[in-house]
């Protein structure tokens, strides 16, 4: 059985925006025309990223059914609308019209995607990008962190001219008793178990400190990322963007009609990465994109799904893949296979505009004159 279904962690959108920097993946895959690209879907808007780079075709697979229908509503958007009318209607800027916006782009939908959009009226009109459960989450620590910092604090990160500036306004205006009460309370385990589910901390050591771990990634990322470049940065601390150049990759006007003009590479499944891939020939993808999915699996789940990713990658293949409290690269045991590019994951994760992660990974899949039979696979919880 499915945990995250059985927690009723999948009973509506649990991310409405994607939490990882696609310019990462988009260096480390280097897209060409002939490439298949796999991507767990997420808030797609990664997978709308990819689309700027003309891949060949693009698989966007989610266990949860809501994720792809907003993936649908952001695809049809791009595909009814002009650029403008596009981020008034997901909600990046203010509009009055967003219920009319939503007639245009309604008839393209799925049919399971338009009836449940149908009975969103409420999200359509406030932006469907503050509809997930996650952006929930942020928009109560904006709340509590202007209660507890104030807006001059904030404003103070965004018109500090370096990370020299950055670190002042945080030692001064920050760090103090309300910020570790916050981070203590609001980021730990048993807060962000009831919000989201146990399910997703299971293989977690019990005693890991939820609050001394995030509190340390915020620091970091308040100190040495630009917010005004961060799209991820500054939708915490605003629950907008800046400016242009703190857009997401795909809302970016230089990418809009690359990626329009690409919607019909993309293809969006819903169901598990074991099922899937069952289904799929051996040697049919280049590029895998799996989040940070791998984390939420035992270990030899894990092995499990990297072997059935073997028999479906083709010879170069290039996967990435997060972590966020667990760590997981590929075992020993697949050595003949998987090779891991350190150097380039390191530099990558060091450009990292969403500082979430605590690690990332680049590996690359080598079939050529190796042997490789896989037995099949029983299912992957939470692939």
């Amino acid at each position: 059985m499915n945990p995250f279904k059985r927690e009723g962690v999948f009973d509506d959108t649990l991310y409405a925006q994607c939490w990882e920097d696609p310019a990462m993946d988009r260096e480390a895959f280097r897209i060409r025309n002939t490439d298949v690209v796999f991507s767990i879907t997420s808030g797609g808007c990664n997978v709308l990223a990819f689309l700027a780079d003309s891949p060949r075709k693009i698989i966007s697979l989610d266990l949860n059914p809501f994720q792809n229908y907003l993936l649908d509503f952001k695809m049809n958007a791009f595909r009814r609308l002009e650029y403008n009318e596009t981020l008034e209607l997901l909600g990046v800027v203010e509009s009055s019209r967003r219920r009319s916006l939503y007639v245009k782009i309604r008839s393209g939908l799925s049919s399971n995607s338009r009836s449940y959009w149908d009975g969103q009226a409420g999200k359509i009109e406030h932006g469907v990008i503050d509809s997930g459960r996650f952006e929930e989450y942020m928009k109560m620590i904006r709340v509590l962190l202007r209660m507890t910092i104030g807006d001059s604090a904030i404003e103070s990160m965004f018109d500090a001219r370096d990370s020299a500036g950055r670190e002042s306004v945080f030692d001064s205006k920050w760090n103090n008793l309300r910020w570790q009460f916050l981070t203590n309370v609001i980021l730990s385990r048993s807060t962000m178990s009831f919000l989201f589910t146990k399910a997703f901390f299971a293989q977690l050591d019990t005693g890991f400190s939820f609050g001394n771990h995030f509190a340390e990634r915020a620091r970091t990322a308040l100190i040495f990322l630009n917010p005004r470049e961060s799209s991820f940065l500054t939708y915490i601390l605003l629950g907008g963007y800046a400016c242009d150049e703190s857009l997401p990759e795909y809302l970016k006007r230089e990418n809009y009609d690359r990626i329009r003009a690409n919607l019909d590479r993309l293809e969006i499944v819903t169901g598990s990465c074991a099922d899937y891939f069952a289904r799929l020939p051996r040697g049919c993808i280049t590029r895998f994109n799996f989040t940070n999915i791998f984390e939420w699996m035992p270990a030899d789940q894990f092995e499990a799904t990297l072997r059935e990713t073997i028999r479906v990658a083709g010879d170069n293949a290039v996967m990435t893949y997060r972590n966020l409290l667990v760590h997981r690269e590929h075992p020993r045991s697949l050595d003949g296979f998987i090779k891991s590019d350190t150097t380039l994951a390191g530099r990558l994760h060091e450009s990292d505009r969403s500082f979430m992660y605590n690690n990332y990974v680049v590996e690359h899949i080598h079939k050529r004159e190796q042997r490789w039979d896989t037995k099949p696979l029983k299912q992957t919880a939470g692939a």
